[in-house]
């Protein structure tokens, strides 16, 4: 029988990103309830920082308007 090798640890995630249809609704969500700090915002995306993460790199949520990469 052929050994199998544990699985790897996922350690951390340099960036999450999502499209959203409403972005100064999400915007608004997750830095006022979820406490999230805004690191940068434009018209059409806004960036937040999660946490310190892992080896010294800033692990991020970004949000990018649905409307402006013609997503439905």
């Amino acid at each position: 029988m052929e050994q199998v090798s544990p699985p790897r640890c996922v350690k951390g995630l340099g960036e999450v990103s999502i499209r959203v249809k409403d972005l100064d609704a999400m915007h608004k969500f997750y830095e006022e309830v979820v406490g999230l700090e805004v690191l940068r915002r434009d018209e059409s995306f806004v960036f937040f920082k999660i946490s310190e993460g892992y080896g010294g790199h800033t692990q991020n949520l970004a949000l990018f308007e649905a409307s402006k990469y013609n997503v439905s």
